[in-house]
């Protein structure tokens, strides 16, 4: 059973890498622009590798009167937040999500398949480290972010 996980797992890579070097266009690699197609609802099949580990963090000002909120993206959970852009109060974590679990989220939103990539074969490793451990493959092409 493993040996046919790996085989579906470099099966959808080697559709991304196709559609990657494509005139189509019918792929998209990195957070920014993977988040943005999912908004679009364009996304067919979301790719996240098993090795992906950050979190989606809600990001707050703590100064009550000032309404500034924002997301980030945070590899390092004891990593410093920062000052507001606003005030320069403090920012707080408002609330903290594995970005695995946020991105799938908007991939069902969306009806796109999510597919968790082994980093066990040469195509996996790479969305890890090439791309970052995010990609998918389009029902139609985009504008770039």
């Amino acid at each position: 059973l493993i040996d046919l996980e790996l085989t579906k797992d470099k099966l959808v890579m080697r559709q991304f890498m196709k559609e990657l070097v494509s005139d189509k266009g019918l792929a998209a690699y990195g957070e920014k622009e993977v988040r943005h197609n999912l908004e679009l609802g364009s996304v067919e099949t979301l790719l996240l590798s098993e090795d992906l580990r950050k979190t989606r963090a809600k990001i707050v000002c703590s100064n009550r009167s000032c309404d500034f909120t924002d997301s980030q993206t945070r590899t390092n959970a004891s990593a410093p937040i920062g000052n507001c852009l606003k005030c320069s109060s403090q920012l707080t974590i408002a609330e903290e999500e594995d970005i695995v679990a946020d991105l799938s989220k908007m991939a069902d939103q969306s009806g796109a398949a999510v597919k968790i990539i082994s980093t066990e074969f040469e195509e996996g490793a790479q969305l890890d480290k090439a791309f970052g451990g995010i990609a998918a493959i389009l029902r139609y092409k985009t504008s770039h972010v």
